[in-house]
C-alpha cells in the first residue's frame, strides 16, 4: 500500500517589522541633552532637564519636556515665558553624582529624580492648583541633619523652639527671597548624601547651595505646568 503524500507546506511570510518613530533631533548645543536621546526618563510623560556645561559651573540649561503619544519629547511652550530653554542657577559647589555628594559641599546632585508632592512658599499667592500649597510660617523647617529620622522632609516645630536637627538643618520660613516658591526634589535615602535639593527662586548671588533655581516669573510657570498625575522628573547632569 502506497504511504499518502506529505501534506505541502507554505511558508509563512515574515512578520513585518514595527515602524520605528522617529523622534526630532534637539540639538545638545541648544537644550543640553536631547531626552529622546536618553535611556531612563522616569517612566511619566513630563521631564525637566538641567544640564551644566561642566562640573564646576554653577549654571545651566533649563527645559521642561512633554512626551507626546507618539513617545517622543519635545520642549513646552508656558504661557507668559519666553521660549525655552531658561537658564538656571545651580550649586556653588559644581555638580557631582549623588553617590559622590557629602552634606555640605554645595553641590547640585546629578542623577534622574523625582518631584516632591507639595509646593511650599512664603508668598500668600498660590502658584498652581495642582499641588496642595503650605505657606510657611515660623517653626517650619526641612530636617538636614544627616542620621536624623526625618532626614530630608519637612517639619514643623513650635515657632522660637529650636529642634533637635536645628543646628544642620533649614528655618524655611527666614529664607524669603529664594523661597517664594519651591517643591522639593526626591534624592534617594540612604546614606544620607544630600538633603533640602529644590527648585526655587533664584539667588543674588548667582549661584545656590546646590539646589536649582529659576527666576520667579519662570519658577512660577514651571510649577503651574508640573502635574504630579503624569510622574514628573528632573534629569541632572552635564554636557
Amino acid at each position: 500500500m502506497t504511504a499518502p503524500p506529505a501534506p505541502r507546506t507554505t511558508a509563512r511570510p515574515a512578520a513585518a517589522p514595527a515602524l520605528a518613530t522617529y523622534c526630532p533631533d534637539y540639538s545638545a548645543a541648544t537644550y543640553g541633552i536631547d531626552p529622546n536621546q536618553v535611556a531612563d526618563t522616569g517612566g511619566g510623560t513630563q521631564l525637566v532637564t538641567v544640564v551644566d556645561p561642566s562640573t564646576k559651573s554653577v549654571t545651566g540649561t533649563f527645559t521642561a519636556w512633554v512626551r507626546k503619544a507618539n513617545g517622543c519629547w519635545s520642549p513646552v511652550s508656558l504661557a507668559g515665558q519666553p521660549a525655552q530653554p531658561f537658564r538656571a542657577q545651580t550649586g556653588y559647589g559644581g555638580l557631582l553624582p549623588i553617590s559622590q555628594r557629602v552634606p555640605g559641599d554645595w553641590a547640585t546632585p546629578t542623577g534622574l529624580f523625582p518631584f516632591g508632592t507639595i509646593v511650599y512658599g512664603n508668598s500668600t499667592v498660590i502658584p498652581t492648583a495642582r499641588y496642595p500649597y503650605h505657606h510657611l510660617v515660623c517653626g517650619d523647617w526641612w530636617d538636614e541633619q544627616p542620621g536624623s529620622p526625618t532626614y530630608d522632609t519637612f517639619q514643623h516645630a513650635p515657632c522660637g523652639i529650636i529642634p533637635p536637627y536645628g543646628d544642620d538643618s533649614e528655618a524655611l520660613w527666614t529664607e524669603v527671597q529664594p523661597y517664594q516658591h519651591f517643591i522639593d526634589i526626591k534624592m534617594p535615602h540612604p546614606p544620607d548624601h544630600g538633603a533640602g535639593i529644590f527648585l526655587h527662586d533664584d539667588m543674588p548671588e548667582g549661584y545656590t547651595e546646590g539646589c536649582v533655581a529659576l527666576p520667579n516669573p519662570e519658577l512660577d510657570a514651571v510649577l503651574r505646568w508640573l502635574n504630579p498625575a503624569d510622574a514628573p522628573h528632573i534629569l541632572i547632569a552635564v554636557s
